[in-house]
């Protein structure tokens, strides 16, 4: 408790810093309430999703106007709107990162006729989440490599988290996860492994497919949290400060997550504000990382007890 406690204490020190949460919040929220009113992202998706290009390059229109709204408003606040032009080209790189991330798939099943036929679904799950996990790899791997003698080198990779701290903080969500099973949105979409009959009952693939994919999922996570908690505040943080960065981060970590039920995404609001400001208090991304596994395995879990004990 106390590092979420010591951690939300560095943001909110002064009466301007309620202000700009209060404000970037309220930004959020209009998004947020548009989007699932007009089902505007989800649309979209389903409209393009035979056509690559075109689902692309509406990621990125989404992501650059996002960032074109968030980032000059969070450096304006705190006096460092100085520092959006020579962010630029670090901006548009997370732009064209998410683009990549929401929109890549392998979606030609045939690739796949060397698996038995109830495998292809988590088959091509599991190949499009590697797919994921190095579209997030990349620039930090870059930025790794190219940022030699430099603080914010390693993006937190370096340093190891408090493990106790870190259970603890998973502790207070596990009671959440498991009334959040009881929801349809919920079910909807958990477990992900599994493919969905016309009747609403699961088709589970083979036992080994099942842990190829919660490992790939897994990995998935830990990237994740390495790009958001990681590339997307200690390079900008280093110029202009922890607290634009880490609110431009989490309204970002927001709008990813505009195709999953309504209020996951907004929970995804606070949850990437919450560990952003972890990870730049600890200098490390690991506890996001082990949350973040944790409470993707725990979903997946609670939704697989739910179909297999407690739904007729």
């Amino acid at each position: 408790m106390g590092l979420l406690k010591e951690s939300l204490k560095d943001f909110f020190q002064t009466k301007k810093d309620w202000i700009s949460f209060a404000g970037v919040l309220l930004l959020f929220l209009i998004f947020w309430s548009y989007n699932y009113s007009s089902r505007f992202v989800p649309l979209f998706t389903q409209a393009l999703k035979d056509n690559q290009i075109g689902l692309s390059l509406f990621y990125f229109l989404f992501f650059a106007a996002g960032a074109l709204v968030i980032y000059p408003i969070s450096l304006a606040v705190y006096g460092k709107l100085n520092e959006f032009k020579p962010s630029v080209p670090l901006i548009l790189g997370f732009v064209t990162v998410l683009a990549i991330v929401c929109s890549a798939r392998i979606r030609d099943s045939e690739l796949f006729n060397w698996v038995p036929s109830a495998s292809v679904g988590i088959a091509m799950l599991t190949v499009n989440y590697l797919g994921t996990i190095l579209a997030y790899t990349a620039l930090p791997l870059v930025w790794i490599i190219l940022r030699k003698n430099s603080s914010d080198r390693f993006l937190g990779l370096n340093k190891s988290p408090k493990l106790e701290e870190v259970f603890f903080l998973l502790g207070l969500m596990l009671p959440v996860i498991a009334i959040a099973s009881f929801s349809l949105s919920f079910l909807s979409v958990y477990p992900r492994f599994a493919g969905r009959m016309s009747d609403g009952y699961l088709i589970y693939p083979p036992a080994l497919w099942i842990i190829l994919f919660e490992i790939s999922y897994a990995a998935d996570f830990a990237v994740l949290e390495t790009f958001f908690r990681g590339f997307m505040v200690f390079p900008l943080a280093s110029r202009a400060g922890s607290k634009p960065a880490v609110l431009a981060m989490a309204f970002m970590y927001g709008l990813l997550h505009f195709t999953k039920p309504q209020f996951e995404a907004l929970g995804s609001f606070f949850g990437g504000f919450i560990l952003g400001m972890i990870s730049y208090r600890t200098k490390s991304v690991y506890a996001g990382i082990l949350i973040h596994i944790g409470i993707a395995l725990a979903m997946e879990l609670a939704a697989t007890l739910q179909f297999l004990y407690f739904m007729d």
